[in-house]
């Protein structure tokens, strides 16, 4: 399936340079599929975004709410990175890890590598899991200056008559006029390879923005793919 889709995205990649990214992870088995077949007949008790990551810190600032603080380059060369209050010398490739909660009823998992550092800011790479408990979506605006924001990749399998996790939008099949969504902007169609826009909160102060494609649907399923903007608000 992975391997079709490419190929048909392959074809589409000189009009659209954002599907050029989405063939090149999906023909390397990279899109991960977060949330499972969509929704539910019950409410989520928790939704769950995972995926790659890259994070860049300016010396003496925090880095997106977490624990981690750079402070510069050391004596010998080495970046001086605080965790949490402790403090270490890390070399370009080395680990930085953190786990907190940015907001009540929230968690970040982060597991990245020092890629670059200098002077002014340190870039950092590696994956990151976010966990919500007790999501209600509630379409809406989203804070203008947040407190921090992760940018995952992902794909749902989205089942007919199911939301994609994490939202009010509901897949009902496939028509004349292409795939059916409920609850989408305006226009409910969408055919292969349109977008598919999505903002609102998760519940307070943890919203999402989706940018995501339609990779192909039938009567029965959905697949999209893109990224899930999580927002965490002061």
């Amino acid at each position: 399936m992975k391997g079709r889709i490419g190929c048909q995205l392959a074809r589409l990649a000189s009009i659209v340079p954002f599907l050029t990214w989405l063939v090149a992870l999906a023909g390397c088995g990279n899109l991960p599929i977060v949330g499972g077949l969509g929704g539910s007949a019950t409410p989520e008790r928790q939704i769950t975004f995972e995926g790659a990551v890259t994070l860049n810190v300016k010396v003496g600032g925090q880095l997106a709410g977490t624990g981690i603080v750079y402070q510069g380059k050391a004596p010998d060369g080495r970046a001086v990175v605080m965790i949490d209050g402790l403090q270490g010398l890390k070399s370009t490739a080395d680990s930085v890890k953190w786990t907190g909660a940015l907001v009540l009823f929230s968690l970040v998992d982060l597991n990245l590598r020092v890629v670059t550092y200098d002077e002014s800011s340190m870039n950092l790479a590696g994956t990151i899991r976010i966990v919500v408990q007790e999501p209600n979506p509630t379409p809406g605006d989203i804070m203008a200056n947040p407190m921090a924001t992760f940018t995952i990749p992902l794909t749902y399998v989205v089942n007919k008559n199911t939301t994609i996790p994490g939202t009010n939008v509901t897949f009902e099949g496939a028509d004349t006029g292409g795939a059916r969504f409920q609850n989408l902007d305006q226009i409910p169609f969408r055919e292969r390879f349109d977008s598919v826009v999505w903002q609102g909160h998760l519940r307070e102060r943890i919203a999402v923005r989706y940018e995501l494609r339609l990779l192909d649907f039938n009567d029965e399923r959905a697949i999209l793919g893109g990224t899930a903007g999580i927002v965490f608000e002061p």
